[in-house]
């Protein structure tokens, strides 16, 4: 389903008339300039919601923290969904008024959706399905969402992904591959975002990790480097705090890097990444 807004309870006629607002599709809804930052720029988070299937906890967690609650744009992996079959984040960005798309990672599994949340509206949706690696037990179904955010200032093209645990750098960076050729392909500002789990083990037949081995992150950068992305902040960054590793990632190409930092997010094993950028 696409974009909703946030209704604020009218009754009656107008209320009708809002809802058939909200559900018209993204593309003919257009965003308020008088709304937008005056400097161009916008903030963009990437989190793992680590399966948090309460929308109401989910909504304080972003109201309560600044960089979080003023954030333009959301890439969500590990998205759940309720008995309702409707996610968490959709009824968060219901009730903080943002537009929204979720994806299933298949029929019937309900805790590995991707999702978009923005200030802005979202059109022209792909779904591209990355490779199956052969984990021996608890596979999962690996994807990748990518839309264009229509701001104020022109579009953004984003591409949301989730890669595996247990592969080795060569294979993780050959699953992650169709998003960056995709990305490389279109022009004008882009990001890439997710979390793609990299680790510095090598797994002996998806199995038995041992340390060392290709470094996952230095294949991961120097793959995005060589096709114009950069990471706007440097270094190694600690977004999974139960083992101080990092797994979660934003890149972007044709965009001006303004600041960045990781932050906590109380109901999430993972720290969020969040960025500015200016367009």
């Amino acid at each position: 389903m696409e974009s909703t807004l946030l209704d604020p309870g009218r009754n009656g006629r107008a209320r009708r008339a809002l809802r058939r607002r909200m559900y018209r599709p993204f593309r003919h809804i257009r965003p308020n300039p008088s709304d937008a930052a005056p400097d161009r720029s916008l903030s963009v988070v990437t989190l793992n919601m680590a399966k948090e299937r309460d929308p109401g906890i989910v909504v304080d967690a972003m109201r309560n923290a600044p960089r979080l609650r003023d954030a333009d744009l959301f890439l969500l992996q590990e998205v759940a969904t309720r008995d309702s079959n409707a996610s968490a984040i959709e009824d968060a960005a219901r009730d903080l008024g943002y537009f929204t798309h979720f994806q299933s990672a298949a029929p019937g599994v309900h805790d590995q959706g991707l999702a978009l949340v923005s200030r802005y509206p979202i059109d022209d949706i792909e779904i591209k399905r990355l490779k199956a690696c052969d984990l021996r037990f608890r596979e999962r179904n690996r994807f990748a969402v990518s839309a264009t955010v229509r701001t104020p200032w022109g579009g953004m093209r984003v591409w949301n992904a989730h890669l595996d645990t247990r592969i080795n750098a060569a294979e993780r960076l050959e699953q992650l591959q169709p998003v960056i050729d995709a990305a490389s392909r279109c022009t004008g500002p882009r990001l890439i975002a997710g979390d793609f789990n990299t680790n510095e083990l090598y797994w002996m037949g998806s199995f038995v990790p041992i340390p060392g081995g290709p470094s996952h992150r230095a294949a991961i950068r120097a793959a995005m480097k060589h096709h114009g992305f950069e990471m706007p902040l440097p270094g190694t960054l600690n977004t999974f705090p139960a083992f101080r590793r990092h797994l979660d990632w934003i890149f972007i190409r044709d965009l001006k890097s303004l600041a960045a930092s990781v932050e906590p997010v109380p109901f999430s094993d993972h720290n969020a990444i969040w960025a500015r950028v200016g367009l």
